[in-house]
């Protein structure tokens, strides 16, 4: 019975249905590779137990059906062997990859420090239940949203999106008078109702921009500040969105942003050009200016100056915290200039609906548009019809002394913006959303979880610094050629530096890692991302060892024969022919070693 068990396992009658399956298995792990991409697939299937067991399965049905024909005489059993036991050998050299090797990318910046912090693929998954030891485990996100695995011990992993946005609300519960409001702003004409909070504190959300207007709560505190904020304001006669000094030796001018814009200001031979304004400055991922509301709350102003042949650019800001940006764009000498940059604090938009608390807590409101303003007291289900359009404003709910509360909530399907966000349920059934690169508590009745979703990080044993990024283009014309890193690799024990460039297909090794070029920023030449590989030496030395018995085996079982011939032939031309006599007879040629093993049956 053991006989008959061990001559199916190693027999062809297993092997060619264990191949199809596998192949079947390969082709298909192919084309759900291009919809859920290689970390999903890794895991799903290459990495998994079942995979595993195929091919060990495959392994010792090569291992048997090779010892079963030992004894190996012959070019064509030695090479049926061989290439058999390089078929194990490459089986076992690529389990030890998909297991041992490690990969990942790793972002440097020229203008940044030494980086050692190689992000790998998946995500990484921490969760601390009430009264128990924090647990990790490596997600892998579908294309449809699906996470692998779908729990993480009684945590349940509901699902993944792209688009999530971070909402607040305001609860009763504040140490301190907080006043908040709930308005709901309804349009019959275009189908929609907005639901928007306001809070005096904190100040981001005393005013929200809403597109055709503005959104404001203020806090009364005397009778006199509740008129003034109940009234029509007077129009204002100073600029809209500042103004600029213009500073020269002997003499100055004063500069409206709004009204100059992109327009060129000549003034005692220096020329003054605002080529950008942004009403709320700051930088998207990439380091380029943008504005991030149309509110007038962190606004900055790009010009260009000229005297000359002399010409600046400079960045001025409305905070009076931050000092101008000069940049030299021809000549080397500074201009005798000097420009600030002033922003009126009380300028009121041209449209806004206003809420206004006094001392006693009751509310009103004040609302301007094109058809005029109006006020009066502001009641809870009451509608306010401000006069933009056909919207009407509704206080839905007032919060006296407001708490925030946090949310993270999913956008609909086709939404660009947003952030990453796992959506997880608690053992008692409460669901949360958790951001991506942000530990959250989640509430439940059960007590209070600690969820962390954020990178899959390693530790490198070296630092990376990213010295000059080159981008070589081809002559005549705007494409690239190509792109090269210059780095200087650090050893922290020894102290060691190396100066090395890696460019495309070009990697270099230190220390046992490999390190190669893989993708740049056209719009940010001062960063590189590189990939970052790591193979324990013999894992290399199996692979290679593997193929280069296959090969050889190959070789053999099919010129083996052949190849003895024509060297037998060769030695018997070579060989130097002696007279015969009968009376001494020649004595027994001794056939070379190898030669009589290929010549061998």
């Amino acid at each position: 019975m053991t006989s008959a068990v061990i001559q199916f396992v190693g027999s062809i009658r297993l092997a060619i249905p264990l191949l199809v399956v596998i192949g079947s298995i390969l082709i298909g792990a192919t084309f759900y590779e291009s919809e859920v991409g290689s970390s999903v697939v890794q895991q799903e299937i290459y990495k998994s137990p079942w995979f595993g067991g195929l091919m060990f399965l495959l392994a010792v049905n090569l291992s048997l059906s090779t010892l079963l024909r030992y004894p190996w005489k012959g070019a064509r059993k030695m090479g049926f062997a061989m290439a058999h036991w390089g078929l194990v050998v490459i089986i076992a050299g690529s389990a030890a990859v998909i297991h041992l090797s490690v990969e990942g990318m790793l972002l440097a910046r020229t203008d940044g420090g030494p980086v050692s912090t190689l992000r790998v693929e998946g995500d990484l998954l921490e969760v601390a239940a009430p009264g128990q030891d924090t647990q990790q485990s490596s997600l892998f996100i579908k294309a449809d949203g699906s996470v692998v695995p779908d729990h993480l011990d009684d945590l349940k992993l509901l699902g993944y999106t792209n688009h999530a946005i971070k909402t607040v609300h305001f609860t009763e519960g504040a140490a301190i008078d907080n006043p908040a409001v709930r308005l709901s702003l309804a349009s019959a004409r275009m189908g929609q109702t907005l639901e928007r909070w306001l809070s005096v504190a904190p100040v981001s959300y005393s005013k929200m921009d809403i597109g055709p207007a503005e959104l404001q709560i203020v806090k009364a505190h005397s009778e006199q500040e509740l008129q003034k904020a109940l009234s029509n304001p007077a129009q204002s006669r100073r600029a809209v969105w500042g103004t600029l000094q213009l500073d020269l030796p002997d003499s100055s001018r004063e500069i409206d942003v709004k009204s100059s814009l992109d327009q060129a200001v000549v003034f005692e031979g220096t020329r003054l050009e605002i080529k950008n304004f942004w009403p709320d400055f700051r930088l998207d991922s990439a380091g380029q200016p943008e504005t991030a509301t149309q509110l007038l709350q962190n606004p900055a102003v790009q010009l260009e100056v000229s005297m000359g042949d002399v010409v600046e650019r400079w960045f001025i800001f409305g905070n009076p915290a931050f000092s101008p940006i000069r940049t030299q764009l021809s000549d080397d000498t500074p201009l005798p200039v000097d420009i600030s940059y002033e922003v009126s604090a009380d300028v009121q938009p041209g449209a806004f609906f206003k809420v206004v608390v006094d001392g006693a807590g009751e509310l009103y409101y004040a609302a301007k548009s094109s058809k005029g303003f109006k006020s009066g007291l502001l009641l809870p289900g009451q509608g306010v019809t401000p006069g933009w359009a056909d919207f009407e404003i509704t206080l839905e709910e007032y919060v006296p002394m407001a708490k925030v509360e946090r949310d993270v909530v999913p956008l609909p399907d086709g939404a660009e913006d947003g952030e990453p966000a796992l959506q997880i349920a608690t053992s008692d059934g409460t669901t949360a959303w958790v951001p991506w690169g942000e530990p959250t508590t989640v509430e439940a009745s059960s007590g209070d979880w600690f969820v962390a979703f954020s990178p899959k990080l390693m530790q490198l044993p070296f630092a990376l610094k990213l010295n000059d990024f080159i981008v070589e283009r081809n002559e005549g014309s705007e494409s690239v050629a190509m792109w090269t890193s210059l780095v200087t690799l650090m050893e922290p024990q020894t102290g060691e530096l190396v100066d090395r460039r890696v460019w495309m297909n070009h990697p270099t090794w230190f220390r046992g890692w490999k390190v190669a070029q893989a993708s740049w920023n056209p719009g940010d030449l001062a960063q590189s991302t590189l990939q970052v590989k790591r193979e324990p030496w013999w894992v290399t030395g199996l692979t290679w060892l593997g193929s280069a018995m296959v090969t050889m085996g190959v070789a053999t079982m099919f010129y083996g024969r052949a190849v003895a011939k024509k060297l037998k032939f060769l030695r018997g031309l070579l060989a130097p022919h002696e007279p015969e006599t009968k009376d001494d007879a020649s004595p027994p040629v001794t056939p070379i070693p190898i030669l009589s093993f290929f010549s061998s049956r």
